[in-house]
């Protein structure tokens, strides 16, 4: 008899003393540390902690306290639920609860049966405060999800990309380049970049240029369209990745070419005016030059013009000048260049005319067009009979600069005007202009 109480005495000290360690163990642990009973009830709790939950730990009742706050907790029911079928293995789930001041707060617990692992086993469960690192994952999150609205809002395709290689894009992206997300992302530079501008694109990418430059992108139909392409290098989870922007610039191309245009070619008759013809006859005389090769310049002068104009006033000879500008237009090469060089004065530029027959085939040729058919000027059915002046210089027989080969051909025009109009007449070498 007296040895079984001395055995009972003996385990009941011996359970006092684990448990003593055991609360010992705990209360150094960084987070609160608990027990379920089978029942769900909490059996015991670490001191640490225990002011997360607004529990003052030196009063009695502070087991009671954390019973109230987290027994109820459905999110760690299910947690309980789950560890009993996990068999002593950790189970882990971030569950919010409310403190006894009714403050909401975020725990992460790992819980795990303790041994024999039966359907009525104790669990044993640490949990850490994680409040403020939810906060900060949720300003994080929502931070991104505003940058993503953002980035879908935008009218610039963005591609974030490792070394050409896409790994997100926006819903601009989509649009701009005909593929859906799940395709680009399986595409790289090559995919996207027209052969013309890949090299170059590569070559900032592997260089990490940042300033804004113009490129040619082809979209999965095959057209192509000129943009404008921004790139920076960036660090995400530090990894370094490449954000670029895409920006479809085709309306402002368009834009520029039509102003290009325009500043060009006469408003009138959409022949090239005299800057274009300026800037041709210059091209034509160094090419001549280095090739050692000879082209004719036409000097055409229309005949009568003026007095159509005092007669009929100008709509009608602006009319009259736009037909003149499409026979000429039509009577010559499209390597030609025939020019309005202002009023009624027209230019013609005949690159590899090599001599003053091939010359005279030519000025025939648009002499005839003019006076082909007559020019209806009016409702009336009244007509415009038209018919030019011509002044030919051969380069380099006649003069070898852009002065004398104006000068030369326009003193030929006027002498062709002399000898009774509809007539062309060929310049005389400079150097016997005297």
């Amino acid at each position: 008899m007296g040895g079984g109480i001395f055995i009972i005495v003996a385990i009941t000290w011996l359970w006092s003393r684990y448990r003593a360690m055991r609360d010992n163990l705990y209360a150094h642990l960084p987070g609160l540390v608990f027990g379920i009973t089978p029942q769900g009830k909490i059996e015991f709790a670490s001191d640490l902690g225990l002011k997360w939950l607004g529990i003052d730990e030196k009063a009695g009742n502070s087991h009671h306290r954390i019973q109230d706050v987290l027994s109820a907790n459905k999110d760690l029911a299910d947690l309980r639920e789950r560890a009993l079928r996990r068999d002593g293995q950790i189970v882990e789930a971030e569950i919010a609860v409310f403190t006894v001041a009714e403050q909401r707060r975020w725990l992460r617990i790992q819980c795990r049966t303790m041994p024999p692992h039966t359907p009525d086993s104790m669990i044993e469960c640490i949990a850490w405060d994680i409040t403020e690192l939810v906060r900060e994952r949720t300003l994080r999150t929502e931070s991104e999800q505003r940058l993503e609205q953002m980035a879908n809002l935008s009218s610039e395709g963005l591609f974030l990309h490792d070394a050409g290689k896409c790994v997100d894009a926006n819903i601009a992206a989509e649009r701009m380049f005909g593929h859906s997300r799940d395709e680009l992302l399986l595409m790289s530079a090559v995919d996207i970049i027209a052969e013309s501008s890949l090299q170059m694109v590569i070559d900032n990418i592997q260089s990490g240029y940042d300033k804004p430059y113009e490129a040619t992108a082809r979209r999965k139909d095959g057209t192509l369209f000129p943009c404008e392409i921004n790139g920076r290098n960036v660090v995400i989870d530090g990894v370094k990745l490449r954000l670029t922007s895409f920006r479809d610039i085709s309306e402002r191309k368009i834009a520029e070419d039509l102003v290009r245009y325009q500043a060009t070619h006469d408003a009138l008759t959409d022949l090239p005016n005299r800057y274009l013809f300026v800037d041709r006859l210059e091209y034509a005389i160094k090419l001549a030059k280095r090739r050692k090769e000879r082209f004719a310049l036409m000097y055409v002068d229309l005949d009568g013009f003026k007095q159509l104009n005092d007669m009929h006033g100008h709509v009608i000879g602006d009319k009259v000048l736009v037909e003149v500008a499409q026979r000429l237009r039509h009577s010559l090469r499209e390597v030609d260049t025939v020019a309005r060089i202002g009023g009624d004065e027209f230019t013609v530029i005949l690159p590899g005319t090599e001599t003053l027959e091939d010359a005279e085939i030519v000025a025939r040729k648009v002499l005839q067009s003019l006076t082909s058919s007559p020019i209806n000027i009016s409702s009336q059915k009244q007509t415009y009979e038209a018919s030019a002046s011509i002044g030919i210089a051969l380069y380099p027989e006649h003069a070898d600069n852009f002065d004398d080969m104006i000068s030369v051909a326009d003193k030929a025009m006027y002498q062709a005007k002399k000898s009774g109009k509809d007539q062309f007449r060929f310049a005389a070498p400079v150097t016997s202009q005297t």
